[in-house]
């Protein structure tokens, strides 16, 4: 009699992992990977993707100047805590652009990452994710969170790969923040509702 192995099973860590790589998502919807589990998004509203482009506009002049570029619905592999998240935003040199893996890459690409909140995100923005991008060393972190009474942006910068940035600073939208450099100051009157004209 011929002793054959019995085939593998799959962890489920693997498991999940294939089942995200092979998901049939509705149009415009994104999935990502975070405290093992899928969670999907939707399409972003029209408000939101206004809050992006403001955000990008006053990015940008860094941006070129350094050879980076702003770009979004990418996927970041986040090692550390063998997580997969697609930031709102996200500051990359050109070069990485270039040598990503298909679709994903890696967190220390990243020179900046941004949330911009929504009901369905609210939560893993602020916290989860929070952990994640903090464990996995990317240096600046940006939420806008126009939930948060009239709204705010936090940002977050100096990681210490426990899961904390040592530094944050929050301001009410219409308040100047300064960003780490070699970022400036964020003109947050941009984030403001336009109000209807009367």
């Amino acid at each position: 009699m011929v002793a054959t192995e019995s085939p593998k099973r799959k962890s489920d860590r693997d498991l999940l992992w294939e089942t995200w790589e092979n998901l049939e998502l509705p149009p415009g919807s994104r999935a990502e990977i975070l405290r093992g589990a899928i969670y999907l998004s939707p399409t972003p509203v029209p408000r939101h993707n206004r809050l992006y482009a403001k955000l990008s506009k006053q990015l940008i002049t860094v941006t070129e100047d350094l050879g980076w570029e702003i770009i979004n619905t990418q996927t970041v592999l986040l090692p550390a805590t063998d997580e997969a998240a697609i930031p709102d935003l996200l500051v990359v040199p050109d070069e990485a652009i270039d040598n990503a893996e298909e679709w994903r890459l890696p967190p220390d690409e990243v020179r900046l990452a941004a949330e911009i909140t929504s009901p369905s995100t609210r939560e893993r923005d602020r916290s989860f994710k929070l952990d994640s991008y903090a464990k996995a060393g990317i240096p600046i972190y940006l939420v806008i969170d126009p939930l948060e009474s009239d709204g705010t942006v936090t940002v977050y910068h100096r990681p210490d790969r426990s899961g904390a940035y040592r530094l944050h600073q929050t301001v009410e939208f219409g308040t100047e923040l300064a960003l780490p450099k070699p970022f400036g100051k964020l003109d947050t009157a941009e984030f403001k509702s336009r109000q209807p004209k009367g």
